[in-house]
């Protein structure tokens, strides 16, 4: 026995372990292995029917200690959160979600000229003040970038310019008309930083008051810091996180579209990690919400009814993705119909699978539910947003 008590019979009536052969063999452990996974199979299937037909039910009998018929809702969790994220990366890879489709746009001069010609027709015709200001702005424009190309390339038809090359035109006509005006060069520089900023994100970004402008490497900002007193060198922190910002920059500048792909890519995988970290914030407002309940309830069983409430969000997800994917699949007009309103039902469920689910666990009155409810979902929502804003940051910084 592990515990090293002395055995009476075929369980150690110290610690419960079954007494077996040291030595065991390969039918006994094919036999281990098939009682495992149908024992799971089996708690599986049967805790998924009573989490989906019977909400808040589980958590229920979870509390009163009835455990031993139904899955581990943490193992369960951990199961049902893996599956989903697997089956949502599979239908749709996150570094194409949001990858830009084909190559950068392109313009040629015929092309800028033509729509000159379209935005001086609707501006012949045009009657709203706001709509002329904006067709004012456009012909504007689009009459210094033809000047510029004209200027530089002469009446080229074949040549096609990105929207980069065109801010870079359109930075240099400003340059010498800020020249001509009269400013000073300092008052040159600020504008043309202006129109640098507005044509690259990435440049000169101001996160909470940590600029990275003045620097273009981290090398840079290193030696910057050297070269200061200890007193006035940056914080620990603060140090960490300009050299994320900078090295971000960097790296933005280097391949903006492979910045995009990985930002991107960064983010949606940053979901699980979002729903990981809600849950110990959603029990807790489950627990300010109920400190007052009739029966005393503790974190940890507010906690419990969280896990169960998010694995069966999971679930009708799942469901839900299914029948979207078999929408797409099937060919038969009223068999997707069928599918369509089969999803709207369990998104409809999906919605108010939690009021059902607090009325079955926390037994109180319906309008007394309803009201902690909508209390519930809107803190939730203000907390996720926070918890997505957060690792959005992380995801810029961390390319």
């Amino acid at each position: 026995m592990n515990c090293q008590a002395t055995l009476y019979g075929r369980y150690c009536h110290v610690c419960g372990q079954e007494n077996l052969e040291p030595k065991e063999t390969v039918w006994h452990l094919v036999q281990h292995f098939f009682n495992d996974i149908t024992h799971f199979d089996g708690k599986f299937f049967s805790t998924v029917k009573y989490l989906l037909r019977k909400p808040g039910f589980l958590s229920a009998e979870y509390v009163a200690g009835r455990r031993a018929s139904y899955l581990n809702p943490i193992r369960m969790y951990v199961f049902t959160s893996a599956f989903f994220f697997i089956v949502l990366y599979s239908i749709s890879k996150p570094e194409d979600m949001f990858k830009e489709k084909g190559t950068e746009r392109t313009r040629a001069l015929p092309q800028l000229e033509k729509t000159l010609g379209e935005r001086q027709q609707e501006l012949k015709v045009t009657g709203d003040a706001d709509e002329r200001d904006d067709l004012h702005n456009s012909v504007d424009h689009l009459e210094m970038e033809i000047r510029e190309i004209k200027k530089e390339y002469g009446d080229t038809t074949r040549r096609k310019f990105t929207d980069k090359e065109l801010t870079g035109l359109m930075i240099t006509a400003l340059s010498d008309s800020l020249r001509e005006a009269g400013l000073t060069p300092a008052a040159q520089s600020r504008v043309k930083q202006l129109l640098v900023l507005a044509s690259h994100p990435m440049s000169g970004s101001n996160l909470f008051g940590l600029n990275q402008g003045r620097f273009n490497t981290v090398g840079e900002y290193d030696s910057a810091e050297k070269a200061l007193p200890d007193s006035l060198r940056d914080g620990w922190l603060k140090r960490t996180l300009m050299r994320k910002l900078i090295a971000a920059g960097e790296e933005y500048e280097r391949d903006p579209q492979r910045y995009k792909e990985k930002f991107w890519e960064n983010w949606l995988h940053s979901f699980p990690k979002v729903l990981f970290w809600s849950l110990p914030f959603f029990a807790l407002i489950l627990n300010i919400l109920y400190f007052r309940h009739k029966k005393q309830i503790y974190y940890v069983d507010h906690g419990i009814f969280t896990i169960h409430f998010y694995i069966a969000t999971f679930l009708l997800l799942l469901i839900s993705m299914v029948l979207s994917i078999l929408t797409d699949w099937i060919g038969v007009h009223w068999l997707q119909i069928v599918t369509d309103i089969l999803i709207t039902v369990v998104s409809i469920y999906n919605f108010i699978y939690l009021y059902k689910a607090m009325r079955g666990f926390y037994k109180q009155r319906r309008g007394k539910t309803f009201l902690k409810y909508f209390i519930l979902c809107w803190t939730a929502f203000i907390i996720n947003l926070i918890l997505f804003l957060i690792f959005t940051i992380l995801s810029a910084i961390n390319i």
